[in-house]
């Protein structure tokens, strides 16, 4: 504070001191002036607290009301987010020695910044270097990762992940996009602070009320340690939904101290054009992928269908999306026309029932640079162009090649196909492009999630359910589920050698009405949930042709309510769910007394009526739904085997499977599960009750698309988005985890259905009850 004293304005006292200001003389103001290193939102409340760096070398002395050992360095009870100036010089004004007491915050003018992504840092001699431009360091420099002080000084990072480091973009944690923020705090052109924003990508799997399930995609995988984010931790942007891809960011980079969920940018198209091994081009607009070497996100190829997150300008993740199911064809012989150099022509089967022949490139997937095709006709041996290939052609054992002759007879192949001027350029579904470097192992499969073949003895029947069955994703398949609205070509009445077929296209809800022995599948298929679903597929039948219940179920909503001395002696009132209604049931039947809420049960009559009702505890139970068709019906339901005392986690086993009153014909228990009875829900002959177990109450509105996993079988709740096989779930109460493993199941381990089955025999489920909350236990 300036006064005047001995005819002159001075700002010292007597003894040569500073003047106290009119804040520090009159209210007992003090200041700290260093750099802010932390600003985090206080649990509980809607205030904040700040870290200043306390440090001697970078604090400013001159700025600082105490010396260095009395200064406060640590606030409470800030009622402003200043996460914004996070890692400048601030000056913090607080009451005398009161961190509670804050009264502002303020940058200083020392602060002085550039900012940029890490793939325009270098070192450049002893000067970092950034969009071009060099920069002096201090001679003591710090960095910060998403909010985190770490080992290293600016000169180290930029020396391990700079643009001009040996081993860069090769962490994924610090790919070329990544953000980066040079800071000089003390008002010279010294730079002494780095600032590092990494960035993760995910897709939505789950939006519930107060969490949204993200499965990690790529990046920084630190970021995303598990599936399920809670708004405890998270924020997210409105309207958030599944399967959007978001990029996520650490909490330590905002004062709320929760990580950050937003949107990503997405280019969706068709690829016209590569360049090297890390340029594409989508409309004529050219991007770059992010990494390097074996750890670069993957190209690409031209002519694919694909949806890349960009992220500062970079791709950071690629998803290959389906093509039209109008560009596969059905493949059944391939040849030249006659003649040395002569064009080729094959035989397609087109997804609308068209069969011609159409003039091909005598080389797959490239014309220029692809593989040549082996000439076969209509057959039934293993297709030669899915063998071996070197130099882009096949060869056999011995690495001669193979030439096809007009007596090579194979299997049709699925194939997509581009047409020019009439030519058609075809690609082999199931099989690695030819146009691309040899140790590339992506299988085409015009993007759908897997290209699926069973062999062996292989039967259809609502899908398809026997057979040896292998997939290009590795994943464990034991059923092959049509979509209802997908392309089946269908190949009948071959000869024994498996020419002069009959050929059609149908839809995969009309393929769901065969129940045929097939002689060969190909399909390239969808995931959903645990079951596979085939969007085009290729049926063989060989030489073959293509060619409910009366009673009344309710399930129990409440104790059974047992009444004597009225009119007809002792009665039981039943309170219970038709499907329909909330229902009363009156019986004198004394087995109503081993009902409980949930139970199924059969009645004659309602209300005051003396009804006959039919329960058979044996032949019902709670169970997992683990995999599931709406079209078909198909469905696999596990039960729980526990021990009768503790109740502890035994084992699973298969609905019908001495259970659910499986008996052989002696009487004994069998195994039926692969019965109808225990494995189909029918449209027409299934009861099928919805309810709110929690709630004790019936729901409606509900139909058998509706039949939902039980979340134990759903891989979005498993925290590493993986789920495990069966034998490896263990139940410990009611959380389920990884025999073996650290993942565990996200939420709580319980069935989600109750079913009946009253004959073994029949050809669906008599009755199944959903919990439309996912848990049939709750009543």
């Amino acid at each position: 504070t300036v006064v005047w004293r001995d005819d002159a304005y001075t700002n010292v006292t007597l003894l040569g001191d500073d003047n106290k200001t009119v804040g520090e003389k009159f209210m007992n103001l003090k200041k700290t002036t260093a750099v802010l290193e932390d600003v985090t939102k206080t649990s509980g409340k809607e205030t904040f607290e700040l870290t200043l760096d306390k440090n001697e070398k970078t604090y400013d002395a001159n700025k600082t009301t105490d010396d260095f050992n009395k200064a406060l360095f640590n606030f409470t009870d800030v009622k402003k987010d200043y996460s914004n100036l996070k890692y400048q010089m601030v000056t913090v004004l607080y009451k005398n020695n009161d961190k509670s007491k804050v009264y502002g915050v303020y940058a200083t003018k020392d602060n002085t910044q550039q900012t940029g992504i890490l793939k325009n840092l270098k070192m450049d001699g002893e000067k970092a270097k950034l969009d071009g431009t060099k920069y002096d360091l201090a001679k003591t420099t710090s960095v910060y990762v998403n909010g985190y002080k770490i080992n290293d000084d600016i000169k180290t990072f930029i020396a391990n992940y700079g643009d001009g480091a040996d081993g860069k973009y090769t962490n994924s944690k610090y790919f070329q996009p990544t953000e980066v923020k040079l800071l000089a705090t003390d008002g010279s052109t010294n730079y002494s602070i780095l600032n590092v924003k990494t960035f993760a990508v995910g897709k939505v799997t789950a939006v519930g009320s107060d969490y949204v399930n993200v499965s990690y995609k790529a990046g920084d995988k630190d970021i995303v340690t598990k599936t399920k984010l809670e708004s405890d931790d998270w924020d997210w942007y409105d309207g958030i939904k599944k399967d959007d891809y978001v990029v996520l960011t650490a909490a330590g980079n905002y004062g709320t101290n929760h990580g950050l969920i937003e949107k990503a940018t997405v280019v969706t198209g068709k690829v016209n054009g590569t360049r090297s091994d890390d340029g594409v081009s989508i409309n004529d607009e050219w991007y770059k992928m992010a990494g390097k070497g074996n750890k670069m996100v993957e190209r690409p190829n031209t002519g694919a269908n694909v949806e890349m997150v960009v992220v500062n300008g970079y791709v950071y993740y690629t998803d290959t999306t389906a093509g039209s199911i109008d560009d596969i064809a059905l493949l059944v012989e391939a040849a030249p026309k006659g003649g040395v150099n002569s064009k080729w022509e094959g035989r397609l089967i087109f997804a609308d029932g068209t069969d011609k022949v159409v003039e091909i490139e005598k080389k797959w997937d490239d014309k220029d640079d692809g593989a040549t095709i082996v000439e076969f006709h209509e057959g039934n041996a293993t297709n030669p162009n899915y063998g071996t290939i070197k130099s882009k052609k096949f060869v056999d054992s011995s690495d001669k090649e193979v030439v096809g002759s007009a007596n090579t007879k194979a299997q049709p192949m699925l194939v997509s196909y581009e047409v020019s001027k009439d030519v058609y350029t075809l690609t082999r579904l199931g099989a690695k492009n030819t146009d691309v470097d040899v140790t590339n192992d992506k299988i085409e499969t015009n993007g759908y999630d897997s290209y699926v073949t069973v062999t062996g003895s292989v039967k259809t029947d609502g899908s398809i359910k026997t057979g040896s069955f292998t997939s290009s994703d590795k994943a464990s398949i034991s059923r092959l589920y049509y979509e209802a609205t997908g392309v089946v070509f269908v190949k009948s009445k071959a000869d024994a050698n498996g020419d002069d077929g009959d050929y059609k296209v149908v839809t995969g809800k009309t393929a769901s009405g065969y129940d045929r022995t097939l002689r060969a599948v190909a399909a390239v298929a969808n995931k959903s949930g645990n079951g596979y679903y085939a969007q085009a597929a290729f049926i063989d039948l060989g030489k073959d042709s293509t060619g409910g219940s009366s009673d009344n179920y309710a399930v129990v909503l409440k104790n059974v309510e047992k009444k004597t001395g009225t009119a007809n002696g002792t009665v039981y009132i039943i309170t219970a769910w038709n499907g329909t209604e909330q229902i009363t049931v009156t019986t004198d039947d004394s087995k109503a007394a081993d009902m409980s809420k949930g139970d199924i049960f059969s009645y004659s009559a309602t209300g005051d009526t003396l009804a006959d009702i039919e329960y058979n505890e044996n032949k019902q139970s709670d169970a997992f739904v683990t995999a599931y068709d709406e079209n078909s019906g198909d469905i696999s339901l596990y039960v729980l085997n526990q021990d009768t005392k503790t109740k502890a986690f035994k084992s699973w086993s298969a609905a019908g499977n001495k259970n659910l009153g499986a008996k052989d014909a002696k009487g004994n228990d069998a195994n039926l599960s692969t019965n109808d009875a225990y494995t189909v829900v029918d449209s027409k002959n299934t009861v099928m009750l919805f309810v709110d177990s929690d709630a004790g109450k019936g729901e409606t509105g509900y139909t058998m698309a509706d039949i939902d996993l039980a979340r134990v079988f759903d891989s979005d709740f498993w925290s590493e988005g993986k789920l495990p096989t069966i034998d490896q779930i263990k139940i410990n109460g009611t959380k389920a985890e990884k025999v073996g493993d650290n993942s565990f199941n996200e939420d709580d381990a319980v069935p989600n259905v109750r079913v009946f089955v009253d004959n073994s025999g029949d050809d669906q489920i008599t009755v199944i009850v959903v919990d439309v909350q996912h848990d049939i236990t709750a009543w």
